[in-house]
């Protein structure tokens, strides 16, 4: 037996054929052809050319032979038509071409450099990777080969043989994969995992993704398309660009992928699902894959589109009600007007006694407070029907306020309150309002304290501004104060609170229209109160050109308000939490923020960033916050990690929490203790 076939048997040990017969000129071996094989007589034949001939015929077997310096290669077996048209193509996607357009991204870098090692020091090499064949399936695959010199010192040759080992390993290495467990959690709540290999151009979809598109196993080998193809057929059509766009923009541009879009299923169905994915990149910034999951959020669509309907019919019911409220308050204006002008007149008669005259004023004061409800209601009635517009530009709260404090002094000298108004430095502030909607409002908060104030009383008005560039207007009351278990009622339209029986006359709509103002203009209002000692309601909207020093008044003086370098990594989902957090670290470019939508992303890019703290809310999506924990304090990249957790209480593994609103300060103040910590 030759040298070539003795370096032949030890890579295909035991299955060997003594038929392979060197040849330095043109071809190491000779493989002989399947029918040739066939009709041998096993029994004749020697042990190792028995098991040959099994491995020639076995498909998940198959050997090659390849010559560095020409470029010349051979291949024989089945299982290289798995991957191409004829073996020696498939050899190359695998081996010998420049792409190895069919080998897995991750693991094209390590078959390269085995080649070079190989052409460059002969040897021989022993690996196992990934491949994707034809049809877009990922395979586990065992290349071995040997350089061999040939004979007449021209060069050597390279043999080798190939088996398909999927059903050993890939079960292994799922085993293996870290994180595996939150993977598990998402497969066990029917959500999906992919794989995109962007240098192939081919898909990996898990069982779960198959069973979104109605199939109980991977369907590709039956239908003849590829993973990729499938998934694009599947895509309604007038959804398709909006989907190809947001993967194009998130490799190109990287920006987030996220997009809900309608597939059809396998028993021509419709379902809306969620693709969320994350390009990963080579050592050069490159991107040469993305990771996703795939989420079936038709029950969240049906709930959302049931939502839209029924807020369509509620307006349509407001708008219904606001059109026969403004019939009736017209209808109702013209008769009172006019019981109210001949009321007036009759109170000119000289011949009226006191009594007469007292019933008059009755007349005429019942009929001025139901005047007045009329137009509150139909206000009311503007307001929610979103009929009203307000005309919004840059106002100075303060001339305003000035103007109602002259409107109400009247009142307040009637009561016995002592009225006042304290600018505190803010006289040239600007925001943006409506002028006579805010008048309005501060009329109707101020009025309220007026009134409802106890004798020889006081209602102060000040401007405080807040942390995060608000200007806040408070009204100061000394009155009897509100309930605990009424505060909910307080901005509820006609409810007086049980003012209803007192001697203070009132509609019970005027806080409720101060607040729907307020918001209709883009400000906030609310109040604190003690029962007992009295109330501060406040109404508040965004400072034009605010100062930045401005903004210090309302930290607190021993709060930490520097944030200190370091590299965040925020796990939240919800784009208001994310925001508020990016607006409190404006200013702030020392800190590193990232940002993961889902568990699986906040692992992956826990291990790849390092960051110094994740911040993440009490409630993950697919995990609890213990197993987050322990995954992460397993890894030795993230074991020193620092955890803080928002909205609950520190538990084992997390190093602090902070409050669902916490403010900049507080944020500062947790920093500060992680690394300190870690130093």
């Amino acid at each position: 037996m030759s040298q070539v076939t003795n370096e032949l048997i030890s890579i295909v040990e035991p299955c060997v054929s003594e038929s392979l017969t060197p040849n330095p000129s043109s071809a190491v071996f000779q493989l002989a052809t399947s029918d040739e094989l066939s009709s041998l007589d096993a029994s004749r034949l020697p042990r190792h050319n028995a098991c040959l001939q099994d491995l020639f015929l076995d498909s998940d077997c198959g050997l090659w032979e390849w010559h560095p310096d020409s470029g010349a290669q051979r291949a024989q077996g089945e299982i290289w038509l798995l991957f191409a048209e004829t073996a020696e193509l498939a050899l190359a996607y695998l081996w010998t071409g420049d792409e190895l357009r069919s080998v897995h991204s991750d693991e094209r870098d390590r078959i390269i450099t085995v080649r070079r090692r190989l052409t460059n020091k002969g040897g021989h090499f022993d690996t196992t990777f990934r491949a994707y064949d034809s049809l877009g399936q990922l395979r586990w695959l065992r290349l071995r080969g040997r350089a061999i010199n040939l004979e007449d010192d021209s060069g050597f040759v390279v043999i080798g043989s190939c088996a398909d080992f999927t059903e050993t390993l890939a079960q292994r290495y799922l085993s293996n994969l870290p994180g595996e467990r939150p993977l598990q959690t998402l497969s066990g709540v029917g959500d999906g995992l992919w794989e995109w290999d962007l240098r192939a151009d081919e898909m990996v979809l898990d069982d779960a993704c198959w069973g979104i598109l109605g199939y109980e196993v991977s369907p590709i080998r039956s239908i003849g398309i590829s993973a990729a193809e499938q998934w694009k057929a599947r895509i309604l059509a007038e959804d398709f660009p909006r989907v190809e766009q947001s993967m194009r923009d998130h490799v190109r541009e990287g920006l987030p992928l996220d997009v809900e879009f309608r597939i059809w299923r396998s028993d021509s169905s419709v379902v809306w699902v969620r693709c969320r994915g994350k390009a990963q990149l080579n050592s050069r910034g490159q991107p040469v894959r993305v990771l996703g999951v795939l989420q079936d959020v038709s029950r969240s669509r049906e709930r959302l589109s049931q939502m839209e309907r029924e807020l369509e019919l509620q307006r349509e019911e407001n708008a219904h009600r606001a059109d026969l409220l403004f019939s009736l308050s017209h209808e109702l204006r013209t008769p009172l007007n006019a019981i109210l002008g001949y009321s007036q007149i009759v109170e000119l008669d000289q011949s009226l006694n006191a009594d007469q005259r007292q019933r008059l004023s009755e007349i005429r004061r019942a009929g001025q407070h139901l005047l007045h409800l009329v137009g509150d209601v139909l206000e009311l009635a503007r307001i929610d029907s979103r009929r009203l517009g307000p005309s919004m530009e840059l106002i100075r709260p303060a001339d305003l306020v000035a103007e109602c404090k002259r409107l109400l002094e009247p009142l307040a000298e009637t009561r016995r309150v002592s009225l006042m108004f304290e600018p505190l430095g803010w006289e040239s502030a600007y925001i943006c309002a409506d002028p006579v909607r805010y008048k309005q409002v501060v009329l109707n908060l101020a009025g309220n304290a007026v009134k409802y104030n106890r004798e020889n009383g006081r209602v102060i008005i000040n401007f405080t501004p807040q942390a995060d560039g608000w200007l806040r207007l408070n009204i100061l009351d000394t009155g009897k104060g509100i309930a605990v278990e009424r505060r909910k009622e307080v901005f509820e339209p006609f409810n007086r609170l049980g003012e209803e029986k007192g001697h203070i006359e009132g509609t019970g709509v005027g806080l409720a229209i101060a607040k729907r103002l307020a918001e209709a203009m883009g400000g906030r209002i609310d109040f604190d109160s003690q029962e007992g000692q009295g109330s501060v309601f406040w109404v508040e909207f965004p400072m034009v050109d605010a100062a930045e020093s401005f903004l210090s008044f309302a930290s607190s003086v021993d709060a930490p308000s520097t944030l200190p370098d370091c590299i965040l990594l925020l796990v939240d989902n919800r784009p208001e939490s994310v925001a508020r957090v990016e607006k409190l670290l404006q200013g702030a470019p020392q800190v590193q923020l990232s940002v993961a939508a889902d568990v699986v992303e906040a692992i992956f890019m826990a291990r790849t960033q390092a960051p110094d703290v994740v911040l993440f809310h009490n409630t993950l999506p697919g995990m609890s916050v213990g197993d987050l924990v322990s995954i992460l304090k397993q890894d030795q990249v993230t074991q020193k990690t620092c955890l803080v957790v928002m909205g609950g209480e520190a538990s084992s593994g997390v190093t602090t929490a902070l409050p669902d609103n916490f403010d900049r300060p507080q944020l500062a103040r947790v920093l500060m203790e992680c690394l300190t910590g870690k130093r």
